[in-house]
């Protein structure tokens, strides 16, 4: 009964708010990844949009956005910024919305809202920062924070989440850090940074990397930094396929679900060509939120009814496919970690392998020193480490008003569904690795 009410109440709504809408609203955008978690979510919060939009307002002023087919290149004119495309918009040679990451919204402080910072809030703390309206203190919510920056700049766009995942994994390697199920000897930090590997490591982990080995050559633990960073494969190709040709001796990329979808798709995975310990924890990544961005011409054509449903629709997407990729996480892992045990072949099991407690303190460390230098980095501009000295200040006040709750809220990890049974004794936890 309430909820046969509900929905004559949001009829109603559209009703008397329709006559201020010119028009149903079809926004062609260019999308920017396939895999598992992002590509088919951003496509699940259009097809949500538009059929909400249609019943609360009707079929004339429904809001649909329509992916763009393929991946077409952002005209050079943009200078590979994908911001400056949106905000010329369609008719000036760019595109009118697109799905994108956080980090191009802006290079200097976008990664704060793309997956946060490392060893920082996770996804249920970050959504109070983003969507709080006193976040810092004040009346106004981290998401309007970032608004304000982006129309203080002109910057011509409206951004809006659409999509958020959980902690990625951190590293296919060919050797592991830590501790790992096959007992084999880690070679900690220390280690991984006198390797002569080319290492594919995104921003702000591969900063966060980099900053602590250079620590441990200032502190005379090792001799030399040896390993390096690239920032995508050459040409586009596979991580698989560079790890295979030598391109690459490692690489971050998503969370199980996605490395499923895009790392074990043909007869190679990186268990087959040499990099078969994958790690834990998502230290550099504690979520990921990926953004619609809609050029502010699209947008104020848009009526106030048709905004406020986006805007909510939105909302109600990060979670649901926060919640849809949650679940099926654990599977996951597990066709990852037997993908290969059937070949006969040991060389070639993946295993699962953990940062040492000590390197994760030296990479937390690391975190603090690369996100303070970067507010006076000189080789971002002055605009922009500006509103990255107030994004992080924000943060920080957010993190020091709440932090005391965080720590003491839940059970210690190692406790948590300890030596649980289902009434016909069936343990609810197997044998897999269990939270440290």
């Amino acid at each position: 009964m309430k909820q046969t009410s509900l929905v004559r109440a949001v009829i109603l709504f559209g009703v008397l708010v329709a006559s201020r809408s010119a028009s149903a609203a079809d926004i062609p955008y260019r999308s920017f990844s396939g895999s598992a978690t992002m590509g088919p979510q951003a496509e699940a919060f259009a097809a949500k949009l538009a059929a909400l939009s249609n019943l609360a307002l009707g079929s004339g002023n429904a809001v649909r956005f329509v992916k763009l087919p393929g991946l077409p290149p952002i005209p050079s004119r943009f200078g590979g910024s994908m911001v400056a495309a949106v905000a010329a918009g369609t008719n000036a040679g760019g595109f009118d919305a697109a799905y994108i990451s956080g980090t191009d919204i802006n290079k200097a402080w976008g990664f704060i809202y793309n997956s946060g910072v490392p060893f920082g809030p996770r996804f249920d703390e970050f959504t109070g920062f983003l969507y709080g309206k006193a976040a810092a203190g004040g009346q106004s919510s981290g998401l309007e924070l970032m608004q304000s920056i982006l129309d203080a700049r002109r910057q011509n766009v409206v951004a809006i989440p659409i999509v958020a995942s959980s902690e990625q994994l951190s590293g296919w390697f060919p050797l592991p850090l830590g501790n790992n199920d096959a007992h084999y000897r880690g070679i900690g930090l220390a280690g991984l940074c006198q390797q002569r590997w080319t290492l594919r490591y995104l921003p702000p982990g591969e900063y966060v990397l980099g900053k602590a080995c250079d620590t441990l050559v200032a502190e005379r633990v090792i001799a030399a930094k040896n390993i390096r960073f690239i920032a995508a494969v050459p040409g586009g190709g596979s991580l698989v396929e560079a790890v295979r040709s030598g391109q690459l001796q490692g690489f971050e990329f998503a969370t199980p679900l996605d490395d499923v979808s895009q790392l074990f798709a043909t007869a190679d995975n990186p268990g087959t060509v040499g990099v078969r310990f994958v790690h834990t924890p998502g230290w550099h990544q504690e979520f990921l939120i990926t953004w619609m961005l809609i050029n502010k011409d699209v947008w104020s054509s848009l009526s106030p009814a048709q905004q406020a449903l986006t805007s909510s629709v939105a909302r109600d997407h990060v979670l649901s496919s926060y919640g849809e990729s949650m679940q099926r996480q654990g599977d996951a892992l597990r066709f990852i970690l037997g993908a290969n045990r059937a070949d006969s072949n040991r060389d070639n099991d993946i295993v699962l392998s953990e940062w040492p407690e000590r390197d994760q303190q030296r990479l937390s460390r690391a975190t603090n020193q690369v996100l303070n230098e970067r507010t006076v980095d000189p080789s971002l501009p002055a605009e922009d480490r500006q509103d990255l000295f107030t994004i992080l200040e924000t943060l920080r006040k957010y993190v020091r008003a709440n932090i005391l709750y965080w720590t003491v809220r839940g059970p210690r990890r190692e406790l948590r569904l300890e030596r649980w049974t289902s009434p016909t004794g069936e343990p609810w936890l197997d044998d897999a690795p269990r939270d440290r």
